[in-house]
């Protein structure tokens, strides 16, 4: 099943715009390896250029490019055209490690010459360093590397296993862990790895969306249970902020804002996690104090802005708590925080609920506990059966919701199991042979890997039938596990197919 290309945000007109940009930044690469900074055809090319970018970065605070998969992302969608009529920009841009790049508002002449002249001189070493490094020693401002890690870009070799959304997954797990300790223990946190991770998920959700890591949550085996959850906030945060409209910088802040939001429960119990009975009194007084906690930690730090202290101080007050105002980072936040742990009036300090249920109990208190516009677009973001529901459909079959579907929230797509050969036929397919899509690279298994017994059966609820007059299938609604039914399980077996770009 080909992967659906999304749409652009940019209209014919501006995407156009784009597209003379490219051409101008192709221009401009060549000028600058034939001739000397102060030459006239650079001048001119530069001039060009930034009389382009100027208007749109005006009206849309920042412009982005993504170069991923050796693919060309304009504005959010892969063009195969653009790809291929700026081989030569895409290729400069892979070799230096440039994943996406974004032109701020208030860009100048100077930045640009200055960002090509850093790219050509990097693309011409053995050793490739980070671009970001190297454009920042130049000087150049209002422009925003995102850099690829230097695995992800040795995986593009055949002997390699290349790297999977869900190793990302992992591995941000594991960075985050380290920057809580630090900062737990007073000591000076690696904040350009935090840094490094908000710009990655938002690079990668920009430009190949947001659908598989809303998956992530069900795949977290094994890790530690506080720092997936601010991973798991970051992750909604993102996209909501996304379909929110935030430009790149305010995409970052809020990224941040979200993986640190929680940092003081560090300093609460682990056991508490896998605590069946209610907390006591004393013990939910204490729980509840957390985010008091995590605002001192966060104030510590020097380097880590004080409104992000402030937000994980005042991240789980309402609008008319103590006067205080909410903008919008902390409306993101505190709806993406509710959604991955509810905690609507429960008593147990660690409760993880059935995301219908707690996106039906956000949807009535929009307005009065959550604010309506934040709780519309985490409808929108998740569908009315959010990732990892259990449904029926109409003809009785089972599955897992795996895919939420903006243009309609009641029709998402379903992996079905214990379906009989005989009836997969009517459903739409994983095709046999395609892999699973990365955080980076659209990776794939390694060649000597196991393969997976059968694609899975995946009924996309969007799929008519052949008169065209109505939808071929349709949810009755959620249904609970039978007795062995694991959720996490039936994904698991699953989750190289899953876990696909293309699904």
């Amino acid at each position: 099943m080909a992967r659906r290309v999304r749409k652009s945000r940019a209209g014919l007109e501006r995407w156009n715009q784009f597209v003379q940009i490219l051409r101008d930044m192709n221009f401009a690469f060549n000028n600058v390896r034939i001739y000397p900074p102060t030459h006239t055809e650079v001048n001119q090319v530069i001039s060009r250029l930034h009389a382009a970018l100027v208007p749109l970065t005006e009206e849309l605070e920042d412009v982005g490019f993504g170069f991923m998969d050796d693919m060309l992302y304009i504005e959010g969608a892969m063009s195969i055209d653009e790809t291929k009529k700026n081989e030569m920009l895409v290729e400069r841009f892979s070799k230096c490690r440039v994943k996406y790049m974004t032109i701020m508002k208030g860009v100048r002449k100077e930045d640009l010459l200055k960002f090509f002249i850093a790219i050509t001189e990097e693309a011409k070493k053995d050793a490739i360093g980070p671009p970001a490094e190297a454009v920042a020693a130049k000087g150049v401002e209002h422009i925003h590397i995102v850099e690829a890690e230097v695995d992800d870009v040795a995986s593009k070799s055949k002997l390699a296993r290349r790297k999977t959304l869900l190793d990302w997954y992992r591995k941000a797990v594991e960075t985050l862990q380290l920057i809580h300790a630090a900062i737990k223990k007073g000591q000076t946190a690696d904040l350009k790895s935090l840094y490094r991770l908000a710009d990655d998920m938002m690079a990668t959700m920009r430009t190949k969306g947001y659908e598989p890591f809303l998956l992530l949550p069900y795949l977290e085996h094994g890790l530690d249970a506080h720092t997936a959850h601010c991973l798991n906030v970051a992750i909604t945060s993102c996209a909501l902020g996304e379909l929110h409209g935030l430009n790149s910088g305010q995409l970052q802040t809020l990224v941040v804002a979200a993986l640190l939001h929680d940092l003081g429960r560090c300093v609460l119990p682990p056991a508490w996690i896998t605590r069946a009975e209610p907390l006591s009194p004393p013990e939910q007084a204490a729980a509840k104090q957390h985010s008091v906690w995590g605002f001192l930690l966060l104030l510590r730090d020097k380097e880590i802005p004080p409104q992000i202290a402030v937000l994980a101080a005042k991240h789980h007050e309402k609008e008319s708590d103590a006067g205080y105002t909410p903008d919008v980072f902390h409306k993101i936040v505190r709806m993406a925080d509710t959604y991955d742990l509810a905690q609507i009036g429960d008593r147990h300090y660690w409760r993880k609920g059935r995301r219908d249920r707690i996106l039906r109990r956000i949807l009535k208190r929009r307005g009065e506990h959550f604010d309506a516009t934040t709780a519309n677009l985490l409808a929108q973001l998740v569908g009315l059966y959010p990732v990892g529901t259990m449904v029926r459909l109409e003809n009785g079959h089972r599955g897992i919701v795996v895919r939420a579907e903006p243009g309609n929230v009641e029709r998402p797509k379903v992996y079905l199991f214990g379906v009989s050969a005989e009836d997969a036929g009517e459903y739409s397919s994983v095709q046999t042979g395609q892999t699973s899509g990365p955080a980076e690279n659209g990776a794939v298994p390694a060649e000597d890997a196991a393969p997976e017994e059968a694609p899975p059966v995946i009924a996309d609820l969007m799929d008519l039938t052949p008169d065209g007059l109505r939808f071929k299938h349709s949810i009755l609604g959620p249904t609970q596990p039978f007795d062995g039914e694991d959720v996490r399980a039936l994904l698991d077996a699953k989750k190289e197919y899953l876990l696909n770009y293309s699904l």
